[in-house]
């Protein structure tokens, strides 16, 4: 019969007499688990045999195959990571839910197994220290070292943004009476909703979408003049959008002065879902936070991964002596879409203590560690399964081993390959006159590195006819790629039809040579 050892951190100390974890759980402090500088730290040890699992976790490459000159390069490196794949699909549509490395798939499956031998030794020794454990190798994932001990203090694990949203929301709700919620139209669905079910007629919808959206498709974003990794700074198309919030701003200063402003909550779509655009989330929130004392909250489910996160940058009071201070208050974000987790695990990242102890003093389902620790109050919410939790060490561990850096660099490049190919295949060939951005909602540049929409072939998109599209079009041309085994969501956009294509790591040239033909095929 095999033994397990429990297994706790010999670095963790704590105060407590009796039970030192939330409720009776029989664990170690996960707050004290969580503040253990990195040099102090003893990872903790699995309670089960990996041989099963994948030995080797990086890809074979080298870097000078990552050349730019070659198109999809390196794709079948990473497929072999993502087996359960139904090939008969041509899946370009990562963005929606994800799709969970095997390597995160056999650790969750192991934890499960675990689990299932002995519920209440999972349940009441070993899965709250562990769980520390994934929020720590969350944070040393996105965290340069001389900011994980502040961001680890930050950080809450959550089940999904939906989650976090809530609590986001339904806290400002609470602490402010009479508060607004500001939002934009272009963001996500649900969080609308949220905003309307807690604050009533005080969730304000900021139009943007017929008005303000085509002026961003007149920016010129040449490679020479535009810096992806600085687009959440970029000014050009932050005036764009600081117009649109002033615009609907000055309406309500206008009718109730500006003290009835001070202290709202703003919500910004670091990546749109539906429209797939990086928005200039720091230089909204600067001027949100100084003209008008706002709160702002980061919806990031699709940036994990996607983007490089210096939370140094976009948290506020992040610490008393970085220089860098961001401006957004509590930033969310999935691990199932482009982390490529199991599904069911997020996290919410809050460097600003008062507000932690205002804003989010509760979760969206309050259990035992309600008031033991921000940690502690969003990470047990009941008994459900936190396999996909449990499996982030192993996920971070692989995307490391992969080169994170490179990794982007050629989900980006075979992005824009794609969208060369649907392009050149729907409107005419594409050379060195010809510009991608014509035929994209946005400036391809301004469109996030790993997802975009591209304009379907006149004919069908609607340009060429006098009556605009509508939704019922869109979900019967989605329809119809699905019949043919393409996997790719329709976006109706101002009465134009848009393929919203994903590139992940695994995507093929193909998939993208498939969309562009089974589309010249489509009879309305």
């Amino acid at each position: 019969m095999q033994i397990y050892r429990r297994t706790l951190s010999s670095k963790a100390t704590t105060t407590h007499d009796g039970y030192k974890s939330i409720g009776s759980f029989h664990s170690d402090n996960i707050e004290d688990l969580i503040r253990i500088p990195n040099d102090q730290y003893t990872p903790l040890e699995l309670p089960f045999n990996t041989s099963k699992e994948y030995n080797s976790l990086s890809p074979k490459s080298s870097s000078s195959k990552h050349s730019s000159t070659i198109p999809f390069s390196n794709t079948h490196l990473y497929n072999k990571q993502y087996t359960n794949l139904d090939r008969t699909f041509a899946f370009l549509n990562h963005g929606a839910f994800g799709l969970a490395l095997d390597v995160g798939l056999q650790r969750a499956s192991s934890w499960r197994q675990f689990l299932e031998e002995q519920p209440l030794r999972y349940f009441d020794r070993y899965l709250l220290n562990h769980l520390a454990h994934s929020t720590r190798s969350l944070v040393d994932f996105i965290s340069d070292e001389e900011y994980n001990s502040t961001l680890r203090e930050g950080t809450a694990l959550l089940q999904n943004v939906t989650s976090g949203m809530n609590a986001v929301i339904g806290g400002h709700a609470r602490t402010k009476k009479n508060g607004f919620v500001f939002y934009y139209d272009i963001g996500y669905g649900s969080t609308k909703k949220i905003a309307q079910t807690y604050h009533g007629e005080n969730a304000i919808s900021i139009l943007f979408e017929k008005e303000y959206l085509p002026q961003l498709q007149t920016i010129n974003n040449s490679s020479s003049s535009f810096n992806r990794d600085e687009n959440d700074w970029n000014e050009r198309t932050a005036e764009i959008y600081i117009h649109a919030l002033d615009e609907t701003v000055h309406a309500i200063i206008k009718d109730r002065g500006r003290a009835a402003v001070h202290g709202s909550l703003l919500i910004l779509d670091h990546i749109t879902s539906n429209t797939a655009i990086h928005t200039p989330i720091n230089a909204i929130a600067k001027h949100a936070k100084e003209e008008y004392g706002m709160l702002v909250c980061v919806d990031g489910a699709h940036s994990l991964l996607s983007l490089s996160l210096d939370m140094s940058a976009i948290l506020s009071s992040f610490s008393s002596t970085t220089k860098n201070e961001g401006y957004a208050d509590v930033y969310l974000t999935n691990c199932h879409k482009w982390l490529s987790s199991p599904r069911g695990v997020a996290a919410m990242f809050c460097t600003n203590k008062e507000i932690r102890d205002t804003l989010l003093s509760q979760p969206a389902v309050v259990s035992h560690g309600v008031n033991d620790g921000y940690l502690s109050r969003f990470v047990w919410d009941g008994c459900r399964d936190y396999s996909a939790t449990l499996s982030l060490p192993i996920i971070c561990d692989y995307w490391k081993s992969a080169n994170v850096d490179m990794v982007r660099a050629m989900m980006q490049r075979n992005l824009k390959e794609g969208v060369r190919i649907l392009v050149s295949q729907w409107h005419g060939v594409i050379d060195e006159s010809n510009n991608l951005d014509d035929f994209t909602l946005v400036p391809l540049e301004m469109h996030a590195p790993m997802m975009a929409l591209v304009r379907l072939p006149d004919d069908i998109s609607g340009v060429s006819s006098k009556e605009r599209k509508t939704s019922t079009d869109a979900k019967r041309l989605q329809d119809y790629f699905y019949d043919n085994h393409i996997e790719v969501p329709i976006k109706c956009i101002n009465g134009i039809l848009y393929a919203r294509v994903s590139c992940h790591v695994y995507n093929e040239v193909r998939e993208f040579e498939r969309l562009a033909e089974v589309a010249l095929k489509y009879k309305q």
